[in-house]
C-alpha cells in the first residue's frame, strides 16, 4: 500500500561482483569479488495446501544450486532449503524457475567451463530439469542432461541459463546445447526435443541456425511454443532464429 519496507532476507553476505571480476586485478572489481551468488531469478509466491488453511510460500532460487521456501507472512522466515546443483559463478539457477500449483520447476546450469579460471568437480554438477514440492521442500524429480554436444564443439552446454515456462503436465527449457526439451510434469522424462542448432531455411528466405538459449524462456500460446535461439555471450554459443512448434506439427 505505501511502498515501506516490511522486512528482508540477505542469503549471501559480501557478494558484491561485477563483470570486471572476470579479468584478472581489474580495478574496477569490488573488494570481495563475489562469488556471484546473486538471485537471479524473479522469486514465485506459490499458494501451497488445500481446505481451509492453504498459505503463501515464496520460492527464490540461488546460483549456488539452491532453492529457499520462504514464509512472505512472517518476514521471510526460512521454511525449507533445497540444494539440486553444484552451483558457481555459471551455475545454479539463472534467469528463471516456473510453478504449476505447489509443484515447482527448477532449472539448473552448472558449467564446468565458467570461463574465469575456477576449478570445477564435473562429477558434482547436476545440469538439468528438476521438480520441488512447493510446501515441504521435498525433492519430486531430478533430470540431468547428459552432455550430447559434439566433441570440440566451443560454447556447447547442457545446462540451462534460461527462464522455464510451465503448463498443466508440461515444462518447455532452452538449454545451453540449442536443444528445446519438453518435460512430463509428473515424471521429468523429456516428452520432445528439437535440436536448434541446424541450418534450417526460414520463412522470410533466409538461412539460419539457433544457439544457446539463455535470458527469457519459451512463450506457450493458442497450442503453440515460441523459442529464440542464440545467445552469444558469457560463453555460450551465438545464433539467430525465432522458432513455433505447434500442437499438430503443421
Amino acid at each position: 500500500a505505501t511502498g515501506k519496507r516490511l522486512w528482508q532476507r540477505q542469503s549471501t553476505a559480501g557478494d558484491a561482483w561485477n563483470v570486471a571480476c572476470m579479468m584478472q586485478d581489474n580495478p574496477n572489481c569490488p573488494a570481495e569479488d563475489g562469488p556471484d551468488f546473486d538471485h537471479g531469478a524473479s522469486m514465485i509466491l506459490a499458494t501451497v495446501g488445500s481446505g481451509a488453511a492453504p498459505r503463501q510460500v515464496l520460492l527464490a532460487g540461488h546460483k549456488d544450486g539452491s532453492v529457499f521456501g520462504l514464509d512472505p507472512d512472517a518476514n521471510g522466515k526460512l521454511l525449507w532449503t533445497a540444494r539440486v546443483g553444484r552451483g558457481s559463478i555459471q551455475g545454479g539457477v539463472h534467469f528463471g524457475m516456473a510453478a504449476e500449483g505447489a509443484r515447482l520447476y527448477v532449472p539448473i546450469n552448472d558449467m564446468n567451463d565458467t570461463g574465469n579460471g575456477d576449478v570445477l568437480d564435473p562429477a558434482l554438477a547436476r545440469p538439468g530439469m528438476h521438480a520441488i514440492d512447493a510446501a515441504t521442500g521435498k525433492v519430486l524429480w531430478s533430470t540431468v542432461q547428459k552432455n550430447v554436444c559434439p566433441p570440440g564443439l566451443k560454447f556447447c552446454d547442457p545446462g540451462i541459463s534460461a527462464a522455464v515456462t510451465a503448463m498443466p503436465g508440461a515444462v518447455f527449457a532452452g538449454h545451453l546445447d540449442g536443444f528445446v526439451r519438453a518435460y512430463d510434469g509428473t515424471s521429468g522424462k523429456v516428452l520432445w526435443e528439437h535440436d536448434t542448432k541446424a541450418k534450417i531455411r526460414t520463412v522470410n528466405g533466409l538461412e539460419t541456425s539457433g544457439g544457446s538459449m539463455s535470458g527469457a524462456g519459451p512463450a506457450v500460446a493458442d497450442g503453440h511454443v515460441i523459442v529464440n535461439s542464440g545467445y552469444g555471450l558469457y560463453s555460450h554459443s551465438p545464433g539467430n532464429l525465432l522458432l513455433v512448434y505447434s500442437v499438430d506439427g503443421k
